[in-house]
């Protein structure tokens, strides 16, 4: 069967998260959004809908249409081409290459070579669709900041863990353990592809569910890497998993998102200790103190 691929090139972050979850929402296989790392500034985002579907392709160019109206610079036409399955399914591969984040860690898409160099942590991983590759703004903001936390032995709780790359990253920085968990069942087995792939399967478990589910045990590090509005929503559930003077990672939002992520944690007794920005995303540091 053919698709119809459908991509909204050279758009900024506000953009490419709102037109990303759209394509999530409404695509075949989700969102694949591109960059060219160390430069974020615009990404294309891309997805198919099958040649059969002309009703759904007329949605997502309708939604589209007024996004662009709602949003302040607009949205580019988007491009349309007629492709085969096969083809979708091996060329998004293309836009993935082995890229160099922080001082140690190297991810590395399992189709692509690299030798290693001496002390560099590689992160071999298949994202999937859409689960995450590492080249994404709000994960290289995770990946900065767990690169510089003392994880040696901890413990880590990955919420919306998606291919898994964070828990990865801190079993590679030396966290002894940790749970990834996802209410996405098809992301749950992406990660745990992953972590097989990367030797690491016997130190981490994995679920399809969320924190309220899995997080009734106090966590020294809990990052959740996802939308705003879940991070709101799930706040309390992200607290109670905290462990005291334990740190909560919280990245996927805006900077005009900001203050009311930063209020939603302190409404639950957190305090924000560090920030880190990339463009217009921000991640926060937040920990509960004695």
């Amino acid at each position: 069967m053919d698709f119809i691929e459908i991509a909204v090139i050279g758009i900024d972050g506000e953009a490419a998260e709102a037109v990303g979850d759209l394509f999530n929402r409404y695509g075949h296989g989700g969102a694949v959004i591109e960059a060219t790392a160390p430069d974020f500034e615009k990404v294309t985002v891309r997805t198919v809908v099958p040649g059969d579907d002309p009703d759904r392709l007329r949605e997502i160019e309708v939604l589209l249409a007024l996004m662009g109206q709602a949003l302040p610079h607009g949205l580019p036409e988007p491009r349309l081409q007629t492709i085969g399955e096969t083809d979708w399914a091996e060329s998004w591969k293309e836009h993935f290459q082995v890229v160099r984040l922080g001082r140690q860690l190297v991810i590395k898409p399992s189709w692509r070579d690299y030798e290693p160099r001496a002390g560099d942590l590689v992160i071999e991983i298949d994202p999937g669709l859409a689960f995450g590759s590492g080249l994404h703004p709000t994960t290289q903001l995770c990946l900065r900041i767990l690169e510089n936390l003392p994880l040696a032995g901890q413990r880590l709780f990955d919420v919306g863990t998606g291919s898994g790359i964070l828990s990865l990253a801190a079993l590679k920085l030396g966290a002894a353990f940790g749970r990834a968990v996802d209410v996405d069942e098809v992301a749950v087995r992406v990660a745990e592809e992953n972590f097989t792939s990367n030797g690491l399967a016997d130190r981490v478990e994995t679920a399809v569910g969320s924190a309220g589910d899995y997080g009734l045990e106090p966590w020294p590090v809990v990052v959740a890497n996802i939308l705003a509005p879940v991070l709101i929503e799930l706040m309390p559930q992200l607290a109670s998993a905290l462990a005291t003077n334990g740190r909560l990672i919280l990245s996927g939002m805006l900077t005009d998102q900001e203050q009311a992520v930063t209020g939603a944690a302190q409404e639950q007794g957190l305090e924000v200790i560090d920030r880190a920005t990339i463009e217009d995303w921000v991640a926060l540091v937040t920990t509960r103190k004695e």
